[in-house]
Order: structure tokens, then sequence, then C-alpha cells
């Protein structure tokens, strides 16, 4: 059974960083960026947070690449900004496609000190400022069940592996 890692949460808690080391956990992956899929627009762009037919596209493209991964066996590990309502017509769309599959969704959490401690130590155009806490709000009001958290506000960087293994093995994590 493929399985299909939805790694999500406020910029700069570590998605990055989380989905590409689980990805090579995989000896059959694919690595989906969200922000990759959204920046390929160009020529009327409009952020994901202030449009709901680019967030809507984004979607429905990060959905068709999945797809194409999992009917080549790969398993897929998608690195975005995840709340339920695309989370659910994202898996309504995978499971209408795909057969033998399974969705985990993992919302990575820190609190907020922390959340602005780590942006500062990303490449300055990388650094989301305000933006982090925005989107920790957007999640808090959205009342997403508790069992997606994962709290990463008292590990390093060099607790990956154990970040991984848990996101893999924990079962309250499936969608």
């Amino acid at each position: 059974m493929n399985k299909i890692y939805i790694i999500s949460g406020p910029a700069g808690v570590g998605k990055s960083t989380t989905t590409k080391g689980l990805a090579e956990q995989f000896d059959h992956s694919a690595y989906i960026e969200g922000d990759l899929i959204n920046h390929m627009v160009v020529g009327g762009y409009l952020p994901p947070w202030e449009s709901e037919e680019s967030l809507s596209l984004v979607w429905k493209n990060i959905a068709d690449l999945t797809i194409n991964f999992v009917q080549a066996n790969k398993d897929v590990i998608i690195d975005y900004v995840a709340f339920p309502e695309e989370v659910e017509k994202f898996s309504q769309k995978i499971y209408a496609e795909v057969k033998n599959v399974e969705i985990i969704y993992v919302v990575l959490w820190v609190d907020s000190g922390e959340l602005l401690r780590r942006d500062a130590l990303r490449i300055k155009e990388h650094q989301m400022g305000v933006r982090c806490l925005e989107l920790v709000n957007e999640f808090e009001i959205k009342g997403i069940d508790k069992r997606f958290f994962y709290n990463t506000t008292y590990l390093q960087p060099s607790d990956l592996d154990e970040v991984i293994l848990t996101i893999r093995e924990n079962s309250s994590f499936k969608y």
C-alpha cells in the first residue's frame, strides 16, 4: 500500500526539513513542494491566501501529480500549508482515482516564540515574519482535530530522525 504524507503547519515550523528527510526514508518516493507548484503561475499570480482560485489550482495540481506518482508505485510526501478543507477535497480526488493508498496528515507545531526564532534563522528571502503568526492563528481557529498536531517546540534539528519515526508510526495521523 502506497502512502501519501501531507506535512502541514505554519511557515517556519520545519515542514521542508521534515518532508525532505521523510522522503529520503523510502526506496520509491516523490517529494512535492507545494510552494513550487504555487509559483509556477507567473502572469496574474496571486498568493493562495488571497485567492481561492489560486489555492484551488495549487491543490488540483498537487493531487494530479500525487495520482501520477502513486500510480507509478511511489510513496508521496507533500510539503505545503494544508487545512482540513483542502485535505478533504484532496483525499476525495485521490480515493476516486487510486485504490490501496493511505493518507497521513500531520500539522507540525511549535509555540509562537520558537516559531519566530526558527523563522529568523531562515535565509532572508524565505523569512515570513508576521505571516508565521497569521498562519498560527488560522490553524487555531480552524478547529483541527488535535490528533493531527505534532508539537516539536522542544526538539532540535538533531532530533529529525525521531520526528520522522513518529510521523511514520503514529496511527493517529491517518486521515
